[in-house]
């Protein structure tokens, strides 16, 4: 049977085909272009890049739609220290911004439905869903601010430091913050010390988490629901050491073993990050728990067959 499963894993941890990745770069060469020949937003400091397991390198074969950012650099959001809320003018902000989040979310929807026709966009509340074809994959694209996290230190020039990542607002107010280049830098960094394990890692859980989904059993299902970037960010979370446990087989049940007696209820919140390094991966904020990790971990291993 573990033959089986490694002669699986070895096959989901590869990335997707280059017949995918052309169709993923088509839709985010054309998406870049859309908003490039945008009237309105040419005086406009903007930036389109890809994100999520698409620009990470962590997305699977067979994965059905890329994420695009669209941001606008002319304003941002700030994010001060508990306690602080220094003047706009000690921050270097000039008056009130009369072009916005509302606007720009207007001006690149109107961009993307003159690129795409009005039946090749649909707006959703969270991001623009531009549909696929046979020479492109969908794309959902995201429209943000820079958000500012000001630290409550000062730089060498006198002026406030800050770290720089992007946010957006749902339709209901609340406050979605990103830290896309962050995420990036730092999971090329640990497939680098992990001798490019850990992005496979990554893909070997969203495939489990995707044969669980088919299970007959409603408990497994339900463990399964959970979202690729919580599974990244897990494999994230464990230690180098574990990616050196010889092939997939072994590394995953170093893995599972180690991320599941840390997310025990007696376990250490403050260990586990994003990717990023920048919000913790479980607390208030967050759509999932440790008790959620704890359970999906337990059911991959009972999925596989695991035994000490």
């Amino acid at each position: 049977m573990s033959q089986y499963w490694r002669d699986r894993f070895s096959s989901w941890s590869r990335p997707p085909s280059d017949s995918e990745e052309d169709k993923a770069d088509r839709a985010a060469r054309m998406i870049n272009d859309a908003i490039s020949r945008c009237v309105s937003l040419e005086n406009k400091r903007t930036s389109v890049y890809g994100t999520g397991s698409y620009k990470n390198n962590t997305n699977t074969r067979n994965e059905s739609d890329i994420d695009i950012a669209v941001v606008l650099h002319d304003c941002f959001f700030s994010e001060y220290p508990v306690g602080q809320s220094p003047q706009a003018e000690d921050l270097g902000h000039e008056g009130g911004v009369t072009y916005g989040l509302k606007a720009f979310r207007e001006d690149v929807g109107r961009a993307l439905e003159a690129k795409f026709g009005r039946d090749g966009v649909t707006a959703g509340s969270k991001a623009f869903d531009v549909h696929s074809n046979t020479a492109r994959l969908d794309a959902d694209v995201a429209v943000f601010l820079e958000h500012h996290r000001y630290t409550g230190k000062i730089n060498a020039d006198g002026t406030w430091h800050y770290l720089e990542g992007v946010e957006m607002r749902d339709r209901d107010g609340s406050r979605i913050i990103n830290w896309h280049q962050d995420h990036y830098a730092n999971g090329v960094n640990k497939n680098y010390r992990t001798s490019r394990r850990y992005k496979r890692i990554a893909r070997v859980l969203k495939c489990l988490r995707n044969d669980m989904k088919n299970s007959a059993e409603q408990s497994v299902q339900q463990a399964a629901d959970v979202p690729s970037f919580f599974l990244e960010c897990l494999a994230f979370n464990a230690s180098d050491a574990c990616y050196q446990q010889g092939d997939l087989y072994n590394i995953l049940k170093a893995v599972i073993t180690e991320l599941w007696n840390g997310t025990k209820p007696e376990g250490d919140d403050f260990v586990y990050v994003e990717v990023s390094g920048l919000k913790w991966l479980f607390g208030r904020e967050q759509p999932w728990t440790k008790a959620t990790a704890h359970c999906f971990l337990l059911n991959v291993w009972q999925h596989v067959g695991f035994t000490k």
